[in-house]
Parts: structure tokens; sequence; C-alpha cells
């Protein structure tokens, strides 16, 4: 990765701040653009430099190989209100929006890697390949309407869509909150337990995104989840058996939903994808079993 520049948007959220250590580990550049003024205070560095919003994105742009897309309001964070959807929405597309504005101003337009979310197809119990259409549920629209306003992209370079599912990593998302009622020996599946839960270890998901940056091969969507996908009542029996805790405590699905609202959506859903865009185009994945990548997560430091 010598040589390579990546510019990151939304780039200090935990996927964003792996990508770029790994592209500076690999002796190349990164360019941030972020609204954190604690992060734009920063001296930075020659591998690394923070950039506000409000500067000329053409100008960040320039030389850059690929830009790279994360930006948007958590989803998780807080309830779905009318004004926190809203929120959610136009934080995608107002940022998607200005990247794409500029990139139509770089003499030499830099790929453009879009995150996307499976939520994009909704909550499907049948195989969903990349050909699948859009759900009806609010994260599809806000999927859908995400990926539409980076394809516009398209016309100036190549653009790729990477639809992650679970990203699994102990400090951060989905996993980091369900290891703690386990550890405490009251682990259990959400909901019904038979939704799928389309999951990749951390560390593909950012290998995959340097992976786009960087082949003239990818283009398009792609389903960005491991190629043995799971059920939720078998991701918490896995997850019991790698904390050597018991599983025996399910959370029913109407005390989520009086709990959550409508966010409840985010675990009670599933989403059953088969992933094969990615390895018919080149991608290989280290982590294809689910022991195997939570075993190697809480190995780690």
């Amino acid at each position: 990765m010598k040589d390579l520049h990546i510019v990151i948007a939304g780039g200090t959220g935990f996927l964003g701040t792996a990508i770029a250590e790994q592209v500076v580990r690999g002796g190349g550049r990164v360019t941030i653009i972020t609204r954190q003024t604690k992060q734009l205070a920063r001296a930075g560095s020659e591998s690394v430099r923070y950039v506000s919003w409000d500067a000329d994105l053409a100008a960040a742009l320039e030389g850059a190989d690929a830009v790279i897309n994360l930006t948007g309001a958590k989803v998780g964070s807080k309830r779905w209100s009318s004004k926190r959807k809203r929120e959610i929405i136009d934080s995608r597309i107002h940022a998607t929006r200005a990247l794409v504005n500029a990139i139509a101003r770089v003499a030499h337009p830099p790929a453009l890697v879009q995150a996307s979310g499976l939520g994009y197809y909704g909550n499907t119990t049948v195989p969903s390949t990349e050909a699948m259409p859009a759900g009806a549920s609010f994260l599809s629209m806000v999927c859908k309407l995400w990926e539409e306003e980076a394809m516009k992209a398209a016309e100036y370079t190549r653009v790729v869509t990477l639809r992650i599912g679970i990203v699994l990593d102990v400090h951060e998302g989905a996993l980091a909150k369900l290891k703690v009622p386990t550890m405490l020996f009251f682990g259990g599946p959400l909901g019904s337990g038979r939704q799928w839960m389309p999951w990749v270890h951390r560390d593909d998901v950012v290998r995959c995104f340097l992976w786009a940056a960087r082949s003239g091969k990818a283009h398009g969507a792609y389903n960005l989840s491991a190629p043995e996908p799971v059920r939720m009542s078998t991701f918490a029996r896995v997850l019991a058996k790698v904390l050597h805790r018991p599983c025996f405590l399910p959370v029913p699905s109407f005390a989520l939903r009086i709990l959550l609202g409508e966010q409840a959506d985010i675990v009670l859903h599933g989403q059953y994808v088969i992933q094969r865009r990615l390895e018919m185009d080149g991608f290989r994945f280290n982590y294809r079993d689910l022991s195997t990548a939570l075993t190697d997560l809480f190995a780690k430091p």
C-alpha cells in the first residue's frame, strides 16, 4: 500500500480508524474529513491529515486514489423519533452529495467506495443476492437513498457499494453489547432466535474496503458478510461457547419492542444474505467460520 492515498469521510469511527491505521501501516497516506473539532486541532503527521467538511473538498480529494464514505448518524445510538429518522437520512444524503460534487470537480477523480448495509434487503428469510431489490423497512429506505446518491458519481469515476453485515468487534457494535450479558451468565438469543445474522469480522471489512479502493475490477454493489451466515440462536450459542458461559435466557420480541420501539428492527429483523460477487471478483475472506472469528477477536488484547 506504499504511496496509496485514501480519503475517508467520517473516518473517526471504529471502522474509519481501523482502515486509516492499515493504510498508514502499509506506507500510505490518509486524509480524514471530519466535523470533530478535536480531530482538526491535532497537529497531524505526514501520513494523516484532517480536513473540515467546510473546506474545499475537491482540493482534499486531489491526488487521492479513492475516497471511502462512512459518514452518517449512527442508527442504533438513539430511539427512532421522527426527528432522529430525518437526521439519519439527511446526515448521509447531504455528506454524500457534497462528496459527489467534489469528485466532479477533480481533474483525476478518485474511486468512490460507498458504505451501505444489508438492511437494504429488509427482513429476509430467503437467500438474497445483490440482484434482489430493496426492502420496505426504514433501514431499507435509508440504504437505498444513500446508495442512489453515491451512484451519481458513476458519471465521473468508478463506484463500489459495500453492503455491510453485522461487523464483529469486541469494543463496538452488536458484539460489544451482546458479550456483556453473556459474560454475566445471562446470555441468550434475541427475539425468536430464527432471524439470520449476516456477520463479518472487522478485519475482513477493513481489508475489503481497501481491496475495493485499489482493485480496478471492483464495481457496483457487493454484499459484505462472511460466506457462512448463521441464525441468531446459533450466534448466541457459539458466543457463549467461546466465552465459556451458558446460553439459556432468550429475550422475547415484545420486550425489545417495548424497550426500543421501531429501532428493535435492528435486532429482530434478519437478512439471509448470500455473498457471491466479492469472491467471484477476487476478494478472499480470512474469517469464514463464526467460531474462528469470535475466538480470534476475544484473543486480541
